[in-house]
């Protein structure tokens, strides 16, 4: 019975990932409610757009629009003694999102974030207790969550690339953050 439970367990996360992807369309657009530069994603040739800690990112798809935003950066000294990760450091990167009018309940997870150190080496998630999923939430709603990932150099700087779209190619948009 248990194997059984865990089967569709499973089943029901692959199948969310499905429609999560053709829910969101990979003709999004982002635009800044910040400082960041406004840009389109439609042109393949167009450069991605940079924002900072605090800036609220508007991205539009096909499905309707969402906005999302990294509210800070921290290490934990929390160490996970089951994990095959190396870490010498461990981040927290905390983010906000709202479904401003996706049509779908939205969620918005590590998953459609890969983050690099100041050397462009790309960063392994971590099991951390702290870090947590966002919701997923229908228009109108909000939710947050805490991406943890494992940090192996002295630097205090990250850039996150940010998909919509978990499978595309080129990112909807890049976080550059430093902390202290």
């Amino acid at each position: 019975m248990k194997k059984l439970l865990s089967l569709v367990m499973a089943v029901v996360v692959i199948c969310s990932f499905v429609l999560f992807a053709l829910g969101s369309g990979s003709d999004a657009e982002t635009s800044s409610n910040g400082t960041g530069t406004d840009a389109s994603n439609t042109n393949a040739t167009a450069e991605v757009p940079v924002y900072g800690v605090g800036e609220s990112v508007s991205v539009k798809t096909s499905s309707g629009e969402y906005t999302v935003k990294i509210t800070g950066v921290k290490e934990t000294s929390e160490r996970n003694e089951y994990s095959d990760v190396k870490a010498d450091r461990v981040i927290l990167i905390s983010y906000e999102y709202e479904n401003v009018s996706y049509t779908n309940d939205l969620s918005v997870s590590d998953m459609n974030m890969k983050v690099y150190d100041k050397d462009s080496n790309l960063l392994e998630t971590y099991p951390a207790t702290e870090g947590k999923y966002g919701s997923s939430v229908g228009t109108g709603r909000k939710s947050n969550g805490v991406a943890a990932y494992a940090l192996n150099n002295e630097n205090s700087y990250i850039e996150i690339d940010f998909y919509d779209n978990m499978f595309n190619s080129k990112a909807d948009c890049r976080f550059k953050i430093e902390w202290k």
